[in-house]
């Protein structure tokens, strides 16, 4: 099992370091195991969790009305 550090998950994701510190914070990826101050990622774990999930067939949404809402005339 190989074990990332922050400069080889950035240049992973072809991202720059900051932007993996930022996705840290927003939780869009793994937990890091923490030896001391070294944060390491498991190249797997990293690779599962970024892949793209399956979309459900029947999920069917229209799409997102914007702006303000008409008026309704009621006669």
């Amino acid at each position: 099992m190989k074990y990332l550090t922050k400069d080889e998950l950035a240049a992973m994701l072809r991202v720059s370091v900051r932007t993996v510190t930022a996705y840290m914070s927003k939780g869009l990826l793994p937990q890091p195991l923490q030896l001391g101050r070294k944060l390491l990622w498991s190249e797997e774990a990293v690779i599962q969790f970024i892949q793209p999930k399956p979309v459900l067939a029947n999920h069917t949404s229209g799409p997102v009305k914007r702006g303000r809402p008409r008026k309704v005339v009621v006669v």
